[in-house]
């Protein structure tokens, strides 16, 4: 066995674990047990005991990650390995009985997932509403019916994603699936920032709200941008006036018009006096002889 790769704070250590039918990465304390990377690991938390697999630690983990959340217990062993088909069994089951039971009193709920702890000390029912739904009497018969401590979850449509898992339009993963903790928060204006179409169903993610990827580039689009001529702002080149009618963030070109003549400059042509542009003397220079020697190539063909 070699040492899980962890990170230490003063006394603190701590591994990262992949608990069963989860996407999520929990930091535990290691109670000083040493296990392999991808080892199969009985931990126990506030929620109670479950089974989970060891990854390695983040080299700059979250901060929430220095908050205790559970240790690990010891190794799987064959019989624990051997509980995880009847344990896959009730949750199935569970599913199967909530789901008819919640139609058989109309509540208005859809059923995502069940987990059933590894020490069947309580099962959770994770479901997704409109408004508050009193569930009381749907807890009480699942409770006789199982003989176990039930709690039941609502979620937004957001952790339904991140529970069911899925891939998005780029062919990756999903974000949320990775996201531990709380989503950040994202809004129509980092869109905007980043010149996207604004077209609902090409930024909305499967669960129906914005992607979460758009915040991950936003600070950088407002940074370049922020150095950039707006679309619309003039542009002088000697006795001309050009107009901004587009730019490539990433590539920090900006398309300038005058008249019918386009053209493509680099952010570094542009020198910025008070409020105005100016096109380098070097630059403007290049493009006129370039209108020039255009010019007189049309000439001479016709």
């Amino acid at each position: 066995l070699v040492a899980v790769p962890r990170f230490d704070r003063g006394s603190l250590q701590r591994a990262a674990i992949k608990p069963r039918n989860s996407y999520q990465i929990q930091y535990v304390d290691t109670n000083h047990l040493f296990v392999k990377p991808n080892a199969l690991c009985v931990f126990e938390t506030d929620q109670g005991i479950d089974l989970g697999r060891v990854f390695p630690c983040r080299r700059n983990p979250p901060a929430d990650a220095l908050e205790s959340k559970g240790k690990l217990l010891r190794l799987a062993t064959e019989e624990d390995l051997k509980r995880i088909p009847e344990l896959e069994s009730v949750e199935r089951n569970a599913f199967a009985k909530c789901r008819e039971k919640a139609a058989a009193k109309h509540l208005a709920m859809k059923l995502v997932t069940v987990k059933c702890l590894f020490d069947r000390t309580k099962i959770i029912f994770y479901f997704v509403a409109e408004s508050r739904v009193d569930f009381r009497e749907l807890v009480r018969e699942l409770a006789s019916t199982f003989r176990t401590r039930i709690e039941m979850r609502q979620i937004g449509v957001r952790d339904e994603a991140r529970l069911t898992g899925g891939y998005g339009p780029c062919g990756k993963e999903l974000c949320c699936v990775h996201q531990a903790g709380e989503f950040e928060p994202v809004s129509i204006k980092m869109a905007k920032e980043q010149n996207l179409n604004l077209n609902s169903l090409k930024i909305s993610g499967m669960c129906g709200r914005l992607l979460c990827c758009l915040c991950y580039e936003f600070k950088l689009y407002r940074e370049i941008n922020e150095q950039m001529p707006k679309q619309g702002a003039e542009i002088r080149a000697g006795g001309l006036t050009y107009v901004v009618t587009g730019m490539d963030t990433m590539k920090e070109t900006i398309q300038i018009r005058h008249g019918i003549r386009t053209v493509e400059i680099h952010r570094c042509d542009l020198e910025r006096r008070d409020d105005a542009y100016f096109l380098r003397s070097e630059v403007a220079e290049a493009i006129a002889k370039t209108d020039k020697e255009t010019l007189e190539e049309d000439s001479f063909t016709y």
